[in-house]
């Protein structure tokens, strides 16, 4: 008898997050009966009790390393040696003075501005300064930073700009649509190229232009190798799939049906949110397996230490890691990761962090500003189930965090957040969605999750991919999706 025909018989009534908890299950019947034992004679199962059940279940339920059998199966990539370069910058300590702040914009300007001036343009580029000076309507490009974008009375935006020395207003005439629609997308803080005029002491858009991207093809190698992306998950959630999770602990081991895809795999990359930490949000600890965060870390090292040696694991932390929320944050502290910290196949890295492996150039970033470009860009909204759309923006901006004051950011006197590099690949968590694309060359990966489904994503509506994970060969260039996810009515 199928779940709603089990749940007729036995006259129960049971609310839709109950039921979709239910169905989500291995042994969905198990858990209804698990479920029914907690009615003290009523008849209603509510989430609350499949919450308490499933709690019971886990904290209940020891870590177990998964079943891992010898073979003779000899992984493809084990007789390829790794090559792996780290180009991430110490982090560096500031008091967080006015000074600080002042530096740190100036050098994201300087390092904008100069990316933007070697792009190729018809039009002669001049100061702000010389800009406001002009009288001959002749066309130029001026760069600067917005301080402001607002739409006038009369349907007009207006833009302004300013450099080291001086600000200007310019004009996006509603006259021109493209116009209008490229500058809607223009936000505080960022750095842009303006090509145009100045007519009465305004300077009359005619394009604009991001930092972004050179056009190139995308980066391919000899060797057949690939990487495998994951991110997000939360070891310490009553939400983490265990069982998923143990399906890829065998799979990476060569010992599923799928060996060949996986004895191709050289590299493992983890963007962030290993744990799912204590006190990162209200409520928190209801929805925890383990209120110690070191014990969550012990988690995390039981099931890492069963990866192969011949596969190189590179480590950046996210914001539910014990590390700083404000970006960028250091790597995680030896503390946590001391019974990894020997192992000859494991690095640790801040987070962004750019590696390059077999000579292709990898920037890893968790993706915590990804919630803020999908608050304040309209062309955004959809950008929870598609947040490659939100990694193009970034990449647009040659910033990982271009919106400020919204996440905390360290204010440096240079600003580690800029795209001073131009990557190959960008891999990003944090949305719990996966997503893929190619953008001039670079191939963006977001890993998705191994957490379920929780309250707070049901309720912003948010529908995750948990154990979806993307390998990518670096000598073909295709994407390959390997889900451990089995679907129960």
């Amino acid at each position: 008898m199928d779940l709603l025909g089990e749940i007729k018989r036995k006259q129960l009534l049971v609310e839709p997050a109950a039921l979709e908890h239910l169905k989500k299950q291995e042994d969905p019947m198990k858990l209804l009966e698990a479920c029914e034992t907690h009615l003290n004679g009523g008849f209603m199962i509510t989430h609350a009790i499949v919450d308490e059940v499933l709690n019971e279940w886990s904290s209940s339920q020891k870590t177990q390393q998964a079943f891992i059998e010898k073979n003779d199966f000899i992984p493809q990539s084990a007789s390829i040696e790794s090559r792996i370069l780290f180009q991430e910058k110490p982090v560096a300590k500031v008091v967080g003075e006015l000074n600080d702040f002042t530096k740190y914009f100036q050098n994201r300007f300087a390092q904008l501005s100069n990316i933007l001036k070697a792009r190729r343009s018809e039009n002669v580029y001049a100061t702000i300064s010389k800009a406001k000076q002009m009288t001959d309507r002749g066309k130029i490009r001026i760069i600067g930073m917005v301080s402001d974008n607002r739409e006038t009375k009369n349907g007009h935006r207006i833009i302004e700009l300013e450099d080291e020395n001086e600000t200007i207003v310019c004009l996006a005439s509603k006259n021109n649509a493209k116009i209008m629609s490229e500058a809607a997308l223009v936000l505080a803080d960022d750095t842009i190229a303006l090509d145009g005029f100045t007519s009465n002491g305004l300077f009359i858009i005619e394009n604009i232009v991001w930092p972004d991207l050179p056009l190139r093809s995308k980066k391919l190698i000899e060797d057949d190798v690939s990487i495998a992306f994951i991110s997000d998950m939360h070891f310490g959630s009553k939400y983490f799939m265990q069982r998923e999770f143990e399906k890829f602990i065998r799979f990476i081991n060569c010992e599923t049906d799928e060996r060949e895809e996986a004895s191709k795999i050289k590299y493992l990359l983890v963007a962030g949110d290993v744990v799912d930490g204590v006190g990162v949000y209200p409520s928190q600890e209801e929805q925890l397996t383990t209120k110690d965060i070191f014990k969550q870390y012990e988690m995390f090292c039981d099931y890492f230490e069963q990866i192969p040696e011949h596969i190189q694991v590179i480590i950046s932390p996210g914001n539910h890691d014990a590390v700083r929320t404000a970006e960028p944050s250091p790597r995680l502290s030896p503390e946590f990761t001391q019974r990894l910290e020997g192992k000859k196949n494991f690095s640790f890295v801040s987070n962004p962090a750019l590696v390059e492996v077999h000579g292709v150039k990898v920037l890893i970033y968790h993706g915590t500003s990804v919630d803020n470009m999908i608050k304040v860009l309209p062309n955004l909204q959809d950008g929870y189930e598609n947040p490659h759309k939100v990694a193009v923006e970034l990449l647009k901006r040659r910033h990982l965090s271009p919106v400020y004051g919204e996440k905390s950011l360290i204010p440096l006197h240079y600003d580690d957040m800029v795209i001073s590099e131009v990557p190959d690949i960008l891999h990003f968590g944090h949305v719990h969605k996966n997503g893929y694309t190619d953008y001039k060359g670079t191939f963006i990966v977001n890993s998705g999750t191994w957490q379920d489904r929780t309250d707070y994503q049901v309720k912003q509506g948010h529908h995750p991919s948990p154990g979806e994970l993307p390998i990518y060969n670096l000598k073909t260039g295709a994407l390959k999706i390997i889900s451990f996810v089995e679907e129960h009515g």
